[in-house]
């Protein structure tokens, strides 16, 4: 089989437990990603990008907007 790496929750993992019976298996238990210096920099100015982005200011930011840079970036081989 080769290595093979699985990743997900716990939950996840677990859920295929049949298909990893017998086999020896390494859990490495990851750290929630904490902000970056670099985001909280510049939070402010994406703000104010989203505000003249908008037409209305009064209307909410979309909420999936950090997604979909997340997203696009991974697409592009970045590890966030």
């Amino acid at each position: 089989m080769g290595e093979k790496i699985l990743e997900g929750t716990w939950e996840e993992i677990a859920r295929r437990g049949p298909e990893l019976a017998g086999r020896r298996v390494r859990v490495t238990i990851i750290e929630e990603p904490q902000p970056s210096p670099l985001d909280i920099a510049l939070a402010p100015l994406i703000e104010d990008a989203e505000r003249l982005a908008r037409p209305d200011a009064s209307e909410p930011p979309a909420a999936d907007w950090g997604e979909a840079v997340e997203e696009k970036f991974r697409r592009q081989g970045f590890d966030l």
